[in-house]
């Protein structure tokens, strides 16, 4: 069985003549008018064909939520995994969340923390699951010295913008006219080109969706992508890109990870085994 492979095109239902096909351990997209992603039993030989960095890095995160009146907090535990355990882990990361409208939720995975040199790997990899009644979908996020801040140990700036990025010198903002509060999500931010923090940084992300039963995911280095703003790297300021064709992320360089919900949503996430892979070179006696 192969892995699912997740496109950077949004998550939508393929409909007409041409339609794509995600195949892979966990579930699969047909051809139908409303197709859907299909459990398929757990196959912890799937791991078999990788090589995988032994340092897992998702034993601990942090989860910050919006002040949103009838959200519940956003947590983050260690819980048993049901049925004895999966492919001999015992204990999964869960991460929850539910109804943040505003700015919605941010999960930092803590044990990463970086500097951490993982170019010798092809991408990141973890095993995950979301229940039936949880959204599947987020945005995994990394963090490279390009858009870490240089008081972390990385290269880019905070411009001392106020207000969690507004009123600063490079954003312009709607304001309520009576009450002269700035409108949620009215932000625009110009970024400079080795801007970050204060809601103006720039991280290479993924967009992806994961099934209700226990499935490894594999995400190549190449899927990372930056969105396009002046802090794209490289630019006149960030010039230093790394290896991997198609994204400038440093995986030499590497210091965050995150995961994001969609707003207003409730999402129960079990991840377990965040590392890193790099598939298997065949035995000589099988080339």
């Amino acid at each position: 069985m192969s892995l699912k492979r997740i496109s950077r095109a949004p998550l939508r239902s393929p409909a007409g003549p041409a339609c794509v096909l995600l195949l892979g351990l966990g579930g699969a997209v047909g051809c139908s008018a409303y197709p859907t992603f299909k459990d398929a039993p757990i196959n912890c030989s799937v791991e078999d064909q990788y090589d995988f960095d032994p340092n897992t890095v998702s034993a601990y995160a942090r989860c910050d939520g919006d002040s949103t009146p009838d959200s519940s907090p956003s947590t983050q535990s260690t819980e048993t995994i049901e049925g004895g355990g999966r492919c001999g882990s015992k204990e999964s990361l869960v991460l929850r969340s539910s109804h943040h409208n505003d700015w919605g939720t941010n999960c930092q995975l803590t044990s990463f923390n970086g500097p951490r040199d993982e170019s010798p790997w092809e991408g990141l990899s973890f095993w995950a699951r979301a229940p039936d009644t949880s959204s599947k979908g987020f945005t995994i996020s990394l963090d490279d010295a390009s858009t870490t801040d240089i008081s972390e140990g990385g290269k880019c700036k905070k411009y001392n913008a106020t207000d969690g990025g507004l009123g600063g010198s490079t954003i312009n903002a709607a304001a309520d006219p009576i009450t002269g509060q700035v409108i949620s999500g009215s932000a625009i931010a110009s970024r400079l080109p080795d801007e970050c923090g204060n809601n103006k940084g720039n991280s290479y992300t993924d967009v992806m969706a994961v099934t209700s039963e226990w499935a490894l995911y594999t995400i190549p280095w190449g899927q990372f992508a930056q969105a396009a703003y002046p802090n794209r790297v490289p630019n006149s300021v960030l010039t230093e890109t790394g290896t991997v064709p198609g994204t400038g992320l440093l995986t030499d360089k590497l210091f965050y990870l995150s995961i994001r919900p969609s707003k207003e949503v409730d999402f129960e996430l079990w991840i377990d085994k965040v590392t890193f892979y790099r598939k298997k070179k065949p035995d000589a006696g099988q080339m």
